[in-house]
């Protein structure tokens, strides 16, 4: 009689295995869906960060002459690019309805992870410039 309870008081071998195995599953998903926030986390400061610096650089040149903004090149440097993995600024400005408009976009590249990221933003300039008429 004193045999048998014995051996009811404790785990098998077999139970504490399939406890550890069960609570490393839980663990490792867990740990996953941490990194993956994490790095959701980061993606998205970078975006802030990169349609922070475009916007910034749209306000300058808007407030440009247009004679001036004609003459602009394609790559711009700001401060703020070096916070954002080989970071790189750019300017297309194309023809939009007539001469008098140009349409301004700019463009942030900038490296996550080995993956390339962009940003771009858009806007029209026009020769009469903001709010005048």
């Amino acid at each position: 009689m004193m045999e048998k309870r014995k051996r009811g008081r404790g785990f098998t071998l077999i139970e504490v295995l399939m406890a550890i195995i069960i609570l490393a599953t839980v663990l490792m998903t867990l740990i996953t869906v941490f990194l993956y926030g994490f790095d959701v986390l980061s993606r998205t400061k970078q975006v802030a960060l990169a349609t922070q610096i475009a916007q910034e650089e749209i306000e300058a040149i808007r407030n440009m002459p247009f004679s001036d903004i004609l003459t602009l090149g394609t790559t711009f440097t700001n401060e703020e690019l070096t916070r954002l993995h080989h970071g790189q600024g750019s300017l297309a400005l194309e023809d939009s309805e007539g001469e008098n408009i140009k349409k301004l976009t700019v463009s942030i590249t900038w490296d996550h992870h080995g993956k390339q990221m962009r940003k771009d933003i858009v806007t029209l300039i026009t020769k009469q410039g903001i709010n005048k008429k």
